[in-house]
């Protein structure tokens, strides 16, 4: 069953995907586009309603769409406006590595990841982790859900 947080992270993955190939678009551009991917493109939907959509069907009331939104905008410009610090700081956790190498897709879930390790203190990393990780595997594959955990592990064991 998907949780309000991993819907959260799976549409943040995609709008930081749909900026990485479409620079020209807004940080609301891409969210909006990311949220109507699962929807029916005959209909327009507003941010609210698009959310209310994808989001469990129990966990849908208007404070937790707000609540989720608010957290989706967090992501996609949190992990954009500190893109170079996030670099950074997964650069010096690659072995063998450079961020040039990763596949956009490794690239993407390790920089949502690591914003959250280093700037969302609240979160618990175990539970940062573990999404990241299954981000990987629905968006990539087992290899590379393995490589992702070994970056994120290394980065949260710096951090202790």
């Amino acid at each position: 069953m998907r949780t309000v947080r991993r819907v959260i992270r799976e549409k943040a993955f995609q709008s930081l995907f749909q900026l990485s190939t479409d620079i020209d678009c807004t940080f609301e551009e891409v969210i909006q586009y990311s949220l109507e991917s699962e929807l029916d493109m005959k209909k327009e939907f507003s941010l609210e309603e698009a959310m209310k959509q994808v989001l469990p069907q129990d966990k849908n009331g208007n404070q937790i769409v707000k609540d989720a939104l608010d957290y989706l905008s967090i992501l996609v410009s949190g992990v954009k406006e500190n893109e170079s610090v996030i670099d950074e700081t997964i650069t010096k956790h690659l072995k063998s590595w450079t961020l040039s190498r990763l596949e956009r897709t490794n690239l993407l879930i390790l920089r949502l990841a690591a914003y959250e390790l280093l700037y969302q203190k609240e979160i618990d990393k175990r539970v940062v982790m573990n999404e990241a990780i299954e981000l990987t595997k629905d968006f990539n594959d087992q290899k590379a859900s393995k490589f992702v955990n070994g970056v994120l592990q290394s980065i949260v064991d710096t951090q202790s």
